[in-house]
């Protein structure tokens, strides 16, 4: 996945959320028609509407000479190319183009994962991690002392060492047995579906867990030393579960070329740095994926007990916290309207499978991909999406594996402009030319602040779904799907833009 994050970012992204609440070769020309108004029986009312392409609402005439133009270059050729906008109040289809043929959407698949979230468990759903023991006495956890967690996605650092501190202020300074770490509340193991499809160690593709910390991401810091020696490495977040095989040396200069390769090894990430960093190079910051969630929030853990001075003799391990432990320290995270919100400006990855996988405790009593997708899928269904007309296969849409159509991305986005939690669905969405993935595009143009949606890349795909404001006035919902693109999928975002410039025109 292309679309990336970061967690400065998705922290300002939460703050400023919470603000902003009130696989067809291209072919025939795309067509705009009539279909009439929506009624109070909500989308499926539309289903019975057929409507014929080959009848062109004169009124789009400009705007579909338009979008054709764009679809045009050599670089389009082979690409095939999905387009479905439609007026949110009426239904009324301005632009239609292979809309009904499924297309892998990429990270537009989080479109789906935050509605089904805000749907099933609401923008005030919060998750809880525990510290637990099962007696202290004389500032001493006397025997184990439990982490318990319910799958928060954003348990960041700042956030453990604050909690650590807590503990501390409590009077603990020791604890005389092991750091136990109780993630069973998912079941079923800790890579999403189709996560397997490539072995990469990138950020974006981290395991989820019930106890998380960080995205279950690292950062290494290289930073240079004197010519000759070693280059100095940082971790963020400081642990000992990841340990650094440090191969890159300082030189002459200023130039940096530095690499870094993680891999699980036995109940540790083994992470080798090579290349060379000059004496006179800035730091370079390099982001890897972790094995192990549970043993590596365990050893961050740890590491922020040490740090407020709280001794642990024991070792990290996982394993079920008793029911006669009692809560020390707990700590809530931030309401999911929020969480939503930074997971989709940010296309983050993790949140994404993490908030998926928290849906299937709805209906389980732990949490399993199976369960999960069920939810999702009954959510799929009330917003007029029938069972086996698509694929839902995780929350992200990493790889393949996910099969979308356009016209159901718009129908989606129909239903939520008129469901109870519509206002944070939309915060949740990037602002053009304001924020997220999309804070770079259509800047100094009209529809700079005055359009929110949601990014997809991957190397061979480019999507993009959310709503507009047309210079009339009208609200349009559309999504743009392009997959299999011979080049890779940024040449493609121009396409996109000059796309919804045209859809801006339509009166």
């Amino acid at each position: 996945m292309i679309d990336h994050f970061s967690p400065l970012a998705c922290r300002i992204s939460l703050a400023v959320a919470a603000a902003l609440l009130t696989t067809i070769v291209m072919g025939e020309p795309a067509q705009a028609q009539q279909i009439g108004t929506a009624s109070a029986e909500g989308l499926d009312s539309l289903k019975s509407k057929a409507y014929n392409e080959q009848e062109v609402a004169r009124t789009f005439d400009a705007v579909v000479r338009t979008i054709d133009a764009a679809l045009v270059g050599p670089e389009l050729l082979g690409a095939k190319i999905g387009i479905h906008a439609v007026d949110v109040a009426t239904g009324e289809i301005v632009y239609s183009r292979n809309a009904d043929v499924g297309m892998n959407p990429a990270s537009n698949i989080k479109l789906i994962t935050a509605a089904a979230v805000l749907d099933v468990l609401g923008p005030q759903y919060t998750f809880t991690t525990h510290l637990l023991a099962q007696k202290t006495e004389g500032g001493q956890v006397k025997g184990d002392l439990f982490v318990k967690g319910d799958g928060e996605a954003f348990l960041l650092f700042t956030d453990v060492l604050g909690w650590a501190g807590q503990l501390r202020q409590l009077g603990i300074t020791r604890v005389d047995g092991d750091l136990v770490i109780d993630d069973l509340y998912f079941d079923g193991g800790y890579m999403p579906p189709g996560f397997d499809q490539k072995d990469s160690d990138a950020s974006y593709r981290a395991p989820i867990g019930a106890v998380s910390v960080n995205f279950n991401a690292i950062t290494l810091v290289v930073d240079p030393a004197k010519p000759g020696e070693p280059a100095r490495i940082r971790l963020d977040p400081p642990n000992a579960h990841v340990q650094v095989v440090n191969n890159a040396r300082t030189n002459k200069g200023s130039q940096a070329r530095v690499n870094a390769i993680a891999r699980g090894d036995a109940e540790r990430t083994v992470v080798t740095v090579t290349g060379t960093i000059g004496e006179l190079a800035t730091a370079v910051s390099i982001r890897k994926r972790i094995d192990h969630p549970p043993l590596f929030a365990g050893e961050v853990f740890k590491s922020a007990l040490e740090m407020v001075g709280i001794e642990v003799v024991g070792t990290v391990r996982t394993g079920r916290a008793p029911k006669d432990a009692r809560t020390l320290v707990s700590h809530t995270s931030q309401p999911m309207g929020n969480l939503v919100s930074a997971m989709n400006k940010w296309s983050n990855n993790f949140m994404a499978e993490q908030l998926l996988r928290v849906l299937g405790s709805s209906s389980a009593t732990a949490s399993t991909w199976t369960a999960s997708l069920g939810v999702a899928a009954a959510f799929l269904q009330r917003a007029g999406m029938a069972p086996g007309s698509y694929s839902l296969l995780n929350g992200s849409g990493l790889y393949d594996g996910n099969t979308v159509s356009a016209r159901q991305f718009v129908q989606l986005l129909r239903y939520m402009r008129d469901h109870r939690y519509a206002p944070e669905f939309f915060a949740s969405l990037s602002i053009t030319g304001v924020d997220g993935t999309l804070s770079q595009r259509l800047k100094n143009t009209p529809l700079a602040g005055n359009m929110r949606a949601k990014t997809g890349t991957l190397n061979h795909v480019c999507t993009l779904s959310g709503y507009l404001y047309t210079k009339s006035g009208r609200l349009l919902a559309y999504s743009i799907m392009f997959n299999d693109t011979p080049q890779l999928a940024w040449n493609y975002r121009k396409h996109q833009d000059a796309i919804v410039m045209a859809l801006y025109g339509a009166q």
